[in-house]
């Protein structure tokens, strides 16, 4: 068998990832300072704003709605700077006279749209972790929602100083938005100021749920992994995305996970768990100052208790790593200002613990921000595995550098250099003709299009449902169409304290769905981690629109290989034109939407036979 094509595939080989990069071009308007320029703005294809995420925009930028009436969302969250802090404060200035000091660094707003709420036991999207806490809005978890989160800095004495609903509805009462709210929300909007504040913080989180400038996908990543002109990484790149990956380096991907993970997402670099990896006491934030105070997390939640909930004293939640370059502050206390420094903390924490924590009569200070009692916590994973001060560390300087480089290819407004692809038109020789033979003979055997679901029959627990887990999203839709059953059924499921027997509803495939379940041979994973499929659910098949540029690889040079850059048409199974299976497999559903503009990457080679897809030689 043949390589396939296949959503799931993305999370490792980047064989097809469909890019909200890739969508048509329809402006999307903003206001001033908002980034409207931006190529996130202009590669926008929503509709125009629905009324309520209207109202949030307004208010997202409206600094009367603070007590000092000189801060905004966006004066912390600036749009210029990926939605997170404008500078390298450790932490934001605020309260009625803008005197007071936050608490924790602020985090981009960049890419929330698919956080679920949080559990102590939320299954990990990869997996193969463990279930533990994750999930949750702030860097503790503690709010369940966008709108949630909202109401936090609005009331803080130290943020936007409100005194109450009343006081903020009275604002907003008098903006020059009044009338807009009311025709979101009826003409009685401002009678109840409790409903009106809900009314008013769900319209935040409907400006960040529908503003594309919120989740753009328009990095050099997103164009490498939608195999789009332009994304071609450098040596350097290249090589840090190994480190990224690779367990006995960088190791980052064990947190900041990539593949497909809950609620129909992907590539958001985080898994929304939580770690306590000790970073040092930053005293730039005034509340350290105080010696016995320290910020513990998860317990500083007041449905999280220290003694009953000691196990998770310490524990912050992974951010995504989107466009992590681009931030001049770093970790939940703002300690460190540079990425490069951030890197090797996490490569040196333990190997030479003296460069980052304070020395007292000799003997250096290891997690000081993290009271003793709970050291026990501490992540354990690679590179942070606790080995001996002077060993060898994880990562060679040429590793960190490389992974610096990677971590840069996150960042969004990316342009190609020289404003677009360096590669060729498509030349008479090698002859196109061949090539384009070649590529449809491929595509009429091998363009099916699948979504990762190999192995049946698939379980769904409680846990899915409450965590919005992707097959917890997709079977109900597949059997409403008819391609599965359910029946009720128990699974085996890891958790913090070994496998445990739960109540699942299974499902199976019916005689309809048989027929898009087809055979393939795939490997996921990689090294001792890699598992062989040979079968697939699949929605759509594609050919051959037409070839828009050739290029021979650069490294290893081989005058034997092209890599061709190519438009598709795209016919879609018939239950992909169902309204709910576009809702719960947007992957699949953008692709489709792609049929003519998007553009895709396959590298032939020539063999004894004429030119075949690399790996079909055999």
């Amino acid at each position: 068998m043949g390589k396939w094509l296949t959503i799931a595939a993305w999370a490792t080989s980047a064989a097809l990832c469909i890019s909200s990069a890739a969508r048509a071009q329809t402006p999307s308007a903003g206001p001033p300072g908002s980034g409207k320029d931006s190529i996130a703005y202009k590669m926008a294809t929503h509709d125009p704003l629905s009324l309520p995420a209207q109202v949030g925009q307004k208010m997202f930028f409206d600094k009367s709605l603070s007590g000092s009436g000189r801060m905004a969302c966006a004066t912390c969250h600036d749009p210029d700077h990926a939605y997170g802090p404008p500078n390298a404060l450790a932490v934001q200035p605020g309260g009625k006279s803008l005197s007071d000091s936050g608490m924790r660094a602020v985090p981009s707003l960049r890419y929330k749209e698919y956080i679920p709420p949080y559990a102590d036991l939320l299954d990990n999207p990869d997996g193969i972790s463990a279930p533990g806490p994750g999930g949750g809005y702030t860097q503790d978890g503690r709010a369940p929602t966008l709108a949630e989160q909202a109401k936090i800095p609005l009331f803080a004495a130290n943020e936007m100083a409100n005194k109450d609903p009343a006081d903020v509805v009275a604002k907003l009462r008098k903006s020059d938005y009044a009338e807009l709210l009311k025709k979101a929300f009826g003409g009685d909007i401002f009678a109840d100021p409790q409903a009106a504040l809900q009314k008013a913080v769900e319209a935040l989180q409907a400006f960040q749920m529908e503003d594309y400038s919120f989740h753009p996908y328009s990095s050099k990543f997103d164009l490498f992994a939608g195999n789009k002109i332009g994304g071609k990484f450098t040596p350097e790149e290249r090589r840090g995305f190994a480190v990224f990956a690779n367990a006995q380096k960088g190791n980052c991907l064990a947190c900041h996970y990539s593949g497909p993970g809950l609620n129909g997402s992907t590539g958001m670099f985080t898994d929304y768990s939580y770690a306590a990896i000790g970073v040092p006491r930053n005293t730039e934030i005034p509340a350290n100052r105080k010696r016995s105070y320290y910020d513990l997390g998860i317990c500083a939640r007041p449905d999280h208790p220290g003694a009953a909930n000691a196990k998770y004293c310490g524990m912050f939640k992974t951010p995504t790593l989107r466009n992590v370059a681009t931030r001049t502050v770093f970790f939940h206390n703002g300690k460190f200002k540079s990425l490069h420094n951030v890197i090797r903390f996490y490569n040196t924490r333990d190997t030479n613990p003296e460069l980052w924590y304070p020395m007292r009569k000799g003997v250096v200070q290891k997690y000081d921000d993290l009271p003793p009692e709970y050291h026990a916590n501490i992540d354990t994973q690679k590179p942070l595995d606790g080995r001996k001060p002077g060993a060898q560390p994880p990562m060679s300087e040429q590793d960190m550098s490389d992974l610096e480089a990677f971590l840069g290819t996150l960042t969004d407004d990316y342009v190609t250099p020289g404003g677009g692809p360096a590669a060729s038109a498509a030349p008479a020789s090698p002859d196109h003709q061949e090539l384009q033979k070649a590529l449809e003979n491929y595509l009429t055997s091998q363009g099916n299009i699948c979504v990762g679901k190999f192995e049946w029959p698939i379980d769904v627990t409680e846990g899915d449902v409450r965590v919005h887990s992707r097959d917890s999203m997709q079977m109900p839709v597949l059997e409403k169409l008819g391609l599965v059953k359910s029946s009720t059924a128990t699974v085996q499921r890891p958790t913090e304290n070994g496998p445990k027997t739960l109540p699942s509803t299974r499902y199976e495939l019916t005689e309809a769905g048989q027929k898009f379940y087809l055979e393939k041979d795939q490997t996921t994973g990689s090294g001792g981690g890699s598992v062989e499929h040979h079968r697939d659910f699949c929605g759509a098949r594609i050919t051959l629109d037409r070839i828009v540029l050739w290029s021979k690889p650069e490294d290893p040079p081989d005058l034997h290989q092209v890599t061709l850059t190519y438009t598709y048409h795209v016919v879609p199974s018939e239950w992909m034109n169902d309204p709910d299976a576009q809702r719960v497999f947007p992957m699949l559903d953008r692709l489709i939407k792609g049929d003519g503009a998007m553009q895709l990457e396959e590298r032939l080679q020539l063999a004894a036979n004429g030119w075949v897809p690399v790996g079909l030689d055999r």
